[in-house]
């Protein structure tokens, strides 16, 4: 390698222009190898990228976002972080991405800040993504309104859009929660009881009309239902705590997702140590980490969230840039899994 070259390395002034000269092929080819890896061959492509390595060579991002009107980013927005499935959400998009190319970048909108979703926002036009995955119960309208003056495309998962321009991956939270109470009916249960997060979460909505309807029709009345607030464990525990001291507590509990399961179980636990008899039936749902560990032995309505997520990323990578693909609803079913049916 000629002294040049190796100035060039050292002061960060290597082009691709010196990479197509050392690599023995076009400029576009050695574009094509960093943004579009499908159109090059592979053998070509590890030999780009080689002689890149060698001469210290790294695209210029921002560049190529000037130039091309893209910059392969994707975002996703999540409001819960202490929810540990959202480090799964992420991996899934990211995996997903990065087989076609692309990269994602994780934006938080909790409400511990009333401008936290606009600052995501912005954070969000700053780093110029392409598209948006949205795992946030909530959309701002400004949100909205920003996205569509600069075309970027919205794909909500995990649940319905209530937006008829944005296309939704999720499940069937309705069939899940009727499942549960099917279930609970064949059991023998006599006061089922229903607990819920956001009383505003449409995925807990869903469920709980979903448990409610079913339940009507098996048994000619509703279920106890309470909605803990949000999707927290204290609130899980704190909800299910105040049903326990009723003089009739509920002898079974479906709660709308696994973090609060686990809150219950644990105050039913506590109330164990100074009562005695038969201890309740609790189901959770999303089938998490949390309901497989051992410690909780949970029943849980499983839903295929990584394929979720995968079909929710490459449906936005799809899209992008074009217009004549409306807005579509992508539907997954959900199993109740009993504890010994775990994996």
């Amino acid at each position: 390698m000629s002294q040049t070259r190796n100035t060039r390395k050292s002061h960060g002034m290597v082009t691709a222009q010196d990479v197509a000269k050392e690599a023995g092929v076009s400029l576009t080819t050695v574009s094509r190898s960093f943004s579009e890896a499908g159109l090059v061959s592979k053998q070509t492509r590890d030999r780009v990228l080689s002689v890149a390595n060698q001469l210290g060579y790294s695209p210029n991002i921002a560049a190529r976002v000037l130039a091309s009107r893209r910059s392969r980013l994707i975002g996703l927005m999540v409001n819960n972080f202490d929810d540990p499935e959202n480090l799964n959400l992420f991996r899934y998009v990211s995996a997903e991405a990065q087989k076609r190319n692309f990269h994602a970048i994780l934006f938080n909108t909790s409400p511990d800040r009333q401008e936290a979703g606009l600052d995501s926002m912005e954070s969000a036009m700053l780093h110029q993504v392409d598209g948006l995955l949205v795992s946030a119960t909530r959309l701002e309208p400004a949100i909205i309104a920003r996205c569509a003056s600069q075309d970027k495309r919205i794909v909500i998962v995990g649940r319905k859009s209530r937006r008829p321009e944005f296309s939704s991956v999720y499940c069937d939270n309705e069939d899940g929660a009727a499942q549960v109470a099917d279930d609970f009916f064949a059991k023998g249960v006599q006061r089922p009881a229903f607990v819920g997060g956001s009383p505003t979460a449409s995925v807990s909505l869903e469920r709980r009309d979903g448990f409610v309807k079913r339940i009507e029709e098996l048994y000619g009345f509703q279920p106890i239902v309470r909605e803990a607030g949000s999707n927290d464990y204290a609130k899980g525990f704190a909800t299910a705590k105040a049903l326990l001291d009723l003089p009739k507590p509920p002898d079974a509990y479906f709660c709308s997702s696994d973090l609060l399961a686990i809150g219950v179980t644990d105050a039913i636990s506590e109330a164990d140590s100074v009562k005695t008899g038969e201890r309740p039936l609790v189901v959770g749902f999303g089938r998490t980490m949390l309901s497989r560990l051992k410690a909780y032995d949970l029943a849980s309505v499983a839903l295929p969230m990584e394929e979720m997520v995968r079909t929710a990323t490459s449906h936005l990578i799809d899209t992008l840039g074009d217009a004549r693909t409306g807005p579509t609803k992508i539907v997954f079913p959900c199993e109740l899994m009993s504890p010994e049916a775990r994996k």
